[in-house]
């Protein structure tokens, strides 16, 4: 077993030093991704006059079919909220090491890396410690290093984790008025260390892996920022990548989604849309954790706590730094990811949120309706401005998803350019199925909710 942890630790220390790879292109991004968009346009410009595209100029000016056409695709373009959100997000300055610029403005007190786990996918959570092994920081006084076990019979997971990591059990017999499984142990674990202003809490997955540079950017924002939370880049590579083809291309949607749905906003406003938080990678400081708590019944308890930390006034700030974790083994463990999300977020207590998700699913049908009528049945015409507008939106979307796959690959070794390739086409061509699957899902949850929590199987 020591060797396999030896290797399983070496192994991760090469592969992080690729995440510099990832942010030395990341620091100039502002220049990077406007011109591969100028390329992708200009591509997809020629492709449409070569190949034919799915609108027509309209020649005779605004019939009726007209404006209900501009009408309707106006409004899916509006519903991605905002439009071009994801390019946005993804060309803006990002300024990657803005943290570690700014001199020290606030004293740490402590700062508790909490993994959280229900203790029956073993392995992965072991993986997941045994990164911390080779962090920089690991012997930082101020660092305490935390398994959150909700269970108390998981002798085989406690068995082999490393001494410096304290095993935090939650009673069975702990109770509070709504809170059920990971927000029941993450309020266990909130009032059992009793945190103060100077403390932090770094929330994981179980599957969540951490390299030097996110623990040294976590330790910046908590010293030099400005914020009380952050959250921060989530790659889907700590194992099975690419392993099964849809999987992993749904989780390269993912990727690009967080430039829009999750960056953008955080970046302009400093808090998220309504509540879009990720549940690991996620930075809280002590005093928000007390004043907001996790008693919440919400399957989605990230979310509800980011809708009510930015309903308080607390700032957030993005943090560049690579968390690994990996995409769902099989198409019923996604399902059942995606639909527990979907029932979150559209039963939450405010009906702003569930209609903002609801305008979502809907923009991604006008992404599937439109193609599909132009090429299968008659071009909808609109006119020449509007297709141009349309074929922007398309080359956008494109060009997003195929900068997260490359950016995803080369932020891992033995990736060959031909791998690479091949992933970003497998990640557009699989695109409108991933969408499909969404909106089925949703459709789904709105027609008959999940029960329960389910913990997916992990590698």
């Amino acid at each position: 077993m020591a060797v396999a942890v030896n290797d399983l630790v070496k192994e991760h220390s090469s592969q992080w030093k690729h995440t510099n790879r990832v942010y030395k292109i990341l620091e100039y991004n502002y220049i990077v991704f406007p011109l591969t968009f100028i390329l992708t346009l200009y591509a997809v410009k020629h492709a449409t006059r070569a190949g034919g595209y799915y609108l027509d100029i309209a020649e005779d000016g605004w019939a009726k079919s007209t404006i209900f056409h501009v009408t309707m695709m106006t409004v899916f373009l509006l519903l991605q909220m905002p439009p071009f959100g994801q390019l946005l997000g993804l060309c803006l300055p990002m300024r990657p090491n803005k943290f570690a610029d700014k001199p020290r403005t606030r004293r740490l007190g402590t700062l508790h890396v909490c993994l959280v786990t229900k203790g029956t996918n073993v392995s992965t959570a072991v993986n997941s410690v045994r990164c911390w092994d080779n962090l920089s920081q690991r012997e930082n006084p101020s660092i305490k290093f935390h398994v959150l076990l909700d269970s108390e019979t998981s002798d085989e997971l406690e068995q082999q984790l490393p001494s410096y990591v304290v095993v935090d059990k939650v009673p069975e017999n702990f109770s509070v008025k709504k809170a059920k499984y990971k927000a029941r142990a993450q309020e266990y674990f909130r009032l059992k260390y009793k945190f103060s202003k100077e403390d932090w809490v770094l929330h994981l997955d179980e599957e969540s892996e951490m390299d030097d540079r996110a623990l040294q950017t976590t330790l910046d924002f908590t010293e030099r920022g400005t914020g009380e939370l952050g959250m921060g880049t989530i790659y889907y590579t700590a194992s099975n990548h690419w392993t099964n083809m849809l999987m992993s291309a749904a989780e390269v949607n993912r990727v690009a989604e967080d430039f829009g749905r999750f960056q953008l906003p955080l970046l302009l406003l400093r808090r998220p849309f309504l509540g879009w938080t990720h549940g690991s990678w996620l930075l809280i400081n002590g005093a928000v954790e007390n004043a907001i708590g996790w008693d919440t019944d919400n399957v989605c308890e990230d979310y509800w706590f980011g809708y009510h930390a930015a309903r308080l006034g607390y700032k957030f700030d993005w943090l560049h730094g690579i968390f690994r974790e990996q995409p769902p083994c099989t198409f019923k463990d996604l399902c059942k990811q995606r639909r527990r999300w979907f029932t979150g977020i559209f039963r939450f207590e405010q009906p702003l949120a569930g209609l903002a998700l609801t305008f979502g699913i809907l923009a991604g049908v006008g992404t599937l309706i439109y193609p599909i009528i132009g090429f299968l049945w008659q071009k909808p015409a609109v006119p020449a401005w509007f297709r141009d507008l349309m074929i922007f939106n398309d080359a956008a979307g494109l060009h997003v998803l195929m900068s997260a796959s490359v950016l995803q690959d080369m932020s891992i070794r033995n990736q060959s350019l031909t791998s690479i390739i091949l992933h970003v086409v497998v990640s557009v061509i699989t695109q409108p199925f991933v969408n499909l699957v969404h909106i089925v899902l949703f459709f789904s949850v709105v027609l008959s909710p999940p029960r329960g929590f389910d913990v997916i199987k992990k590698a």
